[in-house]
């Protein structure tokens, strides 16, 4: 029962990862994400939901608004701060992890943008407005909260 538990996570992550690799490269390509990766992140989290013990039912119900809902909330206040597809990605994304998982994974996005942000400014003379693709950012700080949490095992 183990191996079938480990390798149904297994396939569930690896459909996740690639969902996720596709949405951060049509976002760098295109500075849109597809609801096409939205909706299949968000069937794989119901495959989760029905396959895996954790997160539970409440973690992933609270991952679907734990960075979703600030970050809508931020791009009303200051309009292009965040696009809808950065959003409705952490809502399904958030869903998959849960609520602590996405919240870790949310904050290394915002370090990483913010490292990119001052590489723009210091080194290609962008101003502080310049707009850039964050999907790439969402999707590496989700990654690195995978790797740290030893999500894979």
């Amino acid at each position: 029962m183990l191996k079938q538990l480990m390798t149904m996570k297994g396939m569930l992550t690896t459909t996740f990862l690639v969902l996720l690799a596709g949405a951060a490269y049509v976002d760098v390509r295109k500075r849109k994400i597809p609801d096409l990766f939205v909706v299949g992140i968000f069937l794989t989290a119901l495959a989760g939901m029905l396959c895996l013990e954790t997160p539970g039912i409440f973690q992933r119900a609270a991952g679907t608004l734990a960075v979703s809902v600030p970050m809508l909330l931020i791009s009303l206040y200051a309009p292009g701060a965040f696009g809808g597809g950065d959003i409705k990605l952490m809502a399904a994304c958030g869903m998959f992890l849960g609520a602590e998982d996405i919240f870790y994974s949310f904050f290394y996005a915002l370090v990483l943008g913010g490292l990119y942000g001052l590489y723009l400014i210091f080194y290609k003379n962008k101003s502080g407005k310049t707009e850039f693709a964050f999907g790439p950012f969402l999707a590496a700080g989700i990654l690195l909260r995978l790797i740290f949490r030893g999500f894979f095992c």
